[in-house]
């Protein structure tokens, strides 16, 4: 019995080895290509009028702020002027107040940071999705098997790289990415 029970073993061993080469042979090479994602989202032309459009916002917000700034520092150079004047409790409100002014200024420039945080990623997102779909369309045209982004390869072919036909495609279909904030 033990012996049945050993060769019936070596048949299926015997059996599951002729079976993978026949497998190999008929498998086809698979045809691969990497794309360099974080180089589109830095260099097409996308990329570069959303950068473009976030300096002119951010210089925007920065120059808010300072004024804002500026207007709490007088403010409160005012009613530290006035410390001796007032009596300790209308110089007691007048502090609460100005805490309060701070706090709303303080909260509005974070709700603003927040939109723009918003707008930054709804923007990058728009071009992410331009660059799917164009990685797409090259794929099928060049009956690609897989495609991989550039950060998950260590070495590879310059051949199998399509970033620069992704480019060209991309800064042709998505010259500009709009960056809106609400």
């Amino acid at each position: 019995m033990k012996k049945l029970y050993t060769l019936a073993l070596a048949a299926l061993f015997s059996l599951g080895l002729s079976v993978a080469p026949a497998m190999a042979q008929d498998a086809k090479p698979l045809n691969v290509a990497v794309v360099d994602i974080q180089a589109l989202l830095k260099d097409s032309n996308g990329a570069k009028s959303i950068e473009s459009q976030l300096e002119t916002i951010r210089k925007n917000f920065q120059s808010e702020v300072e004024k804002e700034e500026k207007k709490l520092r007088e403010t409160e150079k005012s009613i530290l002027d006035q410390k001796d004047k007032l009596s300790q409790e209308d110089f007691k409100a007048k502090a609460t107040d100005f805490q309060k002014q701070v706090a709303d200024s303080q909260k509005k420039v974070q709700e603003r940071k927040g939109k723009l945080d918003k707008a930054l990623a709804s923007a990058v997102g728009k071009l992410r999705t331009e660059i799917v779909k164009i990685v797409a369309e090259i794929g099928d045209a060049k009956k690609l098997d897989l495609v991989l982004a550039r950060t998950d390869v260590v070495i590879v072919s310059k051949d199998m790289d399509i970033t620069a036909q992704v480019m060209e495609k991309l800064n042709a279909s998505l010259p500009s990415v709009q960056v809106t904030v609400e």
